[in-house]
């Protein structure tokens, strides 16, 4: 048994399960199918010279075919353009120009300006005809939109850089510098224009003379020299005079009196403003008082609320401006603004700043609204009585 078991696997033999007889199995190991040579080919299958030419010169054809077939490609550039700037181009439409103009010529600043000159048209001591102090308006208006519509084209370089102007038009290129230029030089023609219609040549003087202290002195101003505020309160002082020499013709001291109100009122205006945005004029390189000099800018704050006191409680009765009524219905709206005024002294943070700047766009119609009141009341003699130098003598002598 043992024998056959070693000449079974001396021989690769298995032993079968079924049967008891052995089967031989060889293992042969396979090579890879190889193509057959036309010698191994019978005769009917083998592949003649002239065939072999024939399929290779339709396969050259074909080549030939495909070569002359195609077209060429074309050479294609990959350009990145970053669309953060694109994005805010846009297509003027007709529908979107009024309000481009609009944003040029600020608005909501021009609307103020235009209600302090209506204000001095109804402060002064002759009663306001209607066609002129329309006109007063219209031709203030005018003047306002064409000073700031240079304003932005003087300084939309340095627009760019501060967050709360980033948006305005030209920065933005919704107008070409030509465009805005165009626009400043024919509000300002039609505004001068409609002045010297409705008023006299001093209102027209006035508001063309106030257009260059805004494009001219102003604005290169704020770059070069701190006193650009001191020069930013005559520009916003001048309209109400311009309201009040409509109806006059002459700048008296009551006249004089408005205009120093609308000077100090500036200073705590602006630098409550200004306070909170120091690192944007900062940046685009205005030389303001909150930027070079912080502690003038809180004691100016608190100097000109001072003198607001003085200005309406004392000034505006002895110039005639108003009676004694005035001087004593502002003290709590000139003591409110004292107050918030000398906590931005003591403690100049944001929040007081921006207390401070809400209550002077409060302040200011409070005001005005309280001088016509007062002025309406009073009868048309005592309007009249503007010998100032003689009332002071008066309240003197009362005095004592």
């Amino acid at each position: 048994m043992l024998r056959c078991g070693a000449a079974a696997l001396r021989l690769y033999v298995l032993p079968s399960t079924s049967q008891a007889q052995f089967h031989t199995i060889k293992r042969v190991n396979s090579l890879p199918k190889a193509a057959p040579i036309d010698e191994e080919l019978p005769e009917n299958e083998r592949v003649s010279p002239q065939n072999t030419s024939d399929r290779r010169k339709e396969i050259l054809s074909l080549d030939s075919a495909t070569v002359v077939n195609r077209r060429p490609r074309k050479k294609t550039t990959n350009i990145i353009v970053e669309d953060t700037h694109l994005a805010q181009w846009s297509k003027m439409e007709p529908n979107g120009l009024i309000t481009a103009y609009l944003q040029l010529s600020k608005s909501k600043l021009t609307m103020l300006i235009t209600t302090t000159a209506i204000a001095g048209c109804f402060m002064s001591p002759i009663s306001p005809a209607l066609l002129t102090a329309v006109g007063c308006a219209a031709g203030t208006t005018l003047l306002s939109s064409a000073a700031n519509a240079c304003n932005q084209l003087l300084e939309a370089p340095y627009d760019a850089q501060m967050r709360r102007t980033q948006s305005r038009v030209l920065v933005v290129h919704r107008f070409s510098p030509l465009h805005a230029f165009s626009f400043a030089a024919l509000t300002s023609l039609s505004g001068v224009a409609i002045l010297l219609a409705t008023t006299n040549p001093l209102t027209a003087f006035l508001g063309a003379l106030n257009v260059g202290l805004y494009a001219g002195v102003y604005t290169p101003l704020k770059r070069s020299h701190i006193g650009c505020t001191w020069a930013g309160a005559v520009v916003g002082a001048i309209p109400p005079l311009m309201g009040y020499c409509s109806m006059t013709g002459v700048l008296d001291a009551g006249a004089l009196c408005l205009g120093a109100i609308l000077f100090s009122w500036q200073f705590p205006h602006f630098n409550g403003l200004s306070w909170n945005l120091r690192d944007d004029y900062s940046r685009a390189g205005y030389r303001v008082m909150c930027v070079t000099n912080e502690r003038l800018c809180r004691v100016t704050s608190l100097r000109h609320s001072i003198l607001l006191v003085a200005l309406c409680s004392v000034g505006a009765p002895l110039t005639n401006l108003t009676t004694n009524i005035f001087a004593i219905d502002s003290i709590p709206l000139n003591l409110g603004l004292l107050y918030l005024s000398y906590k931005f002294y003591k403690a100049p943070d944001a929040k007081n700043s921006r207390h401070l700047f809400f209550f002077s766009l409060f302040y200011l119609p409070c005001i005005m609204g309280l001088m016509i009141v007062d002025n309406a009341t009073r009868n048309s003699e005592s309007k009249l009585k503007n010998d100032w130098a003689e009332r002071i003598k008066l309240k003197v002598n009362q005095l004592f």
